[in-house]
């Protein structure tokens, strides 16, 4: 378990080469995938994503299509989660086809085929294109095309309305007895007041399915460990058995247990094959806190 007291976030991002300037200021956040970059920034006091290309056989960029989000005046004076998560959304499929091991970021959400292609259209999975899930404005969850796709230009589209600031996105597969195959599979939007939103598709199906849940908050950060749901609210840590909820397919609140552990910021999962378990954490559950 490593811990830390502070952390930063780059005010501009840069990057020099003989062939390649990337600048942007007060930047958010910034994933890649393949020859893809997104960037997370603000800019004239409104939240923006620009999409960058690099080309293939030389380190050149494209000129970035930039999407504005939504005005950012009420957020740059609160304490409440920064518009700084995003999340990159492929189908399960989707590693199976990129042309190398190297392109495939361990930041990016696998979901089923069959939920991909309900919630951004069977031509996104079958042109290889992951999608950006965002946090918009006034509690509504975005989406957005990480390439252009034949037709009309890519834009930015309303998922659902979460009714609460986007923290985070999970996702899990509920399996039959035999694990032979999963039954349903679901995405988990977790609100920053601790309102969640399960999207669900069972297995044949074609028409999604909503639950919503309530946990304690606000939540600062979550992660998912042994199908359940961590997350913290600067002053605890909490453990909460989501996926047991969403399965009784009953929308209610879900009971959490405190942890003992305050201050946490940043929370991630550290998952170790079977053979290297033996650690001096035993087999406790093994975080990366911030």
């Amino acid at each position: 378990m490593a811990a830390s007291s502070h952390s930063c976030k780059p005010q501009q991002v840069e990057i020099s080469d003989e062939n390649v300037v990337l600048e942007l200021p007060s930047v958010l956040a910034m994933k890649s995938v393949e020859s893809r970059i997104a960037v997370l920034f603000i800019d004239a006091n409104s939240v923006s994503v620009a999409l960058y290309t690099v080309s293939e056989g030389c380190l050149r960029l494209s000129e970035p299509r930039t999407h504005q989000l939504y005005m950012c005046n009420e957020f740059i004076s609160t304490s409440i989660m920064p518009a700084s998560h995003f999340t990159i959304v492929t189908p399960a499929s989707y590693c199976q086809k990129v042309s190398s091991p190297c392109g495939y970021s361990s930041d990016m959400l696998d979901i089923s085929d069959d939920l991909f292609n309900v919630l951004f259209g069977l031509e996104l999975n079958l042109a290889r294109c992951p999608v950006l899930v965002l946090r918009g404005h006034g509690g509504l969850v975005m989406w957005l095309p990480m390439k252009s796709v034949v037709g009309a230009p890519a834009s930015v589209q309303v998922l659902c309305s979460l009714g609460d600031s986007l923290v985070d996105v999970l996702t899990f597969s509920s399996m039959h007895d035999d694990g032979a195959a999963p039954l349903s599979s679901h995405v988990l939007l977790i609100g920053h007041h601790g309102h969640i939103l399960a999207v669900s598709l069972d297995s044949g199906a074609a028409k999604l399915s909503y639950q919503h849940y309530d946990i304690l908050g606000p939540v600062r950060c979550c992660t998912f460990y042994n199908s359940k749901l961590f997350y913290s609210t600067d002053n605890e840590l909490y453990v909460a058995d989501v996926v047991k909820s969403v399965q009784s397919g009953q929308s209610s609140s879900v009971k959490s247990s405190a942890l003992g552990i305050s201050g946490v910021t940043a929370l991630s999962a550290v998952h170790a094959s079977a053979k290297n378990n033996c650690t001096a954490l035993g087999k406790f559950p093994k975080f990366v806190l911030i």
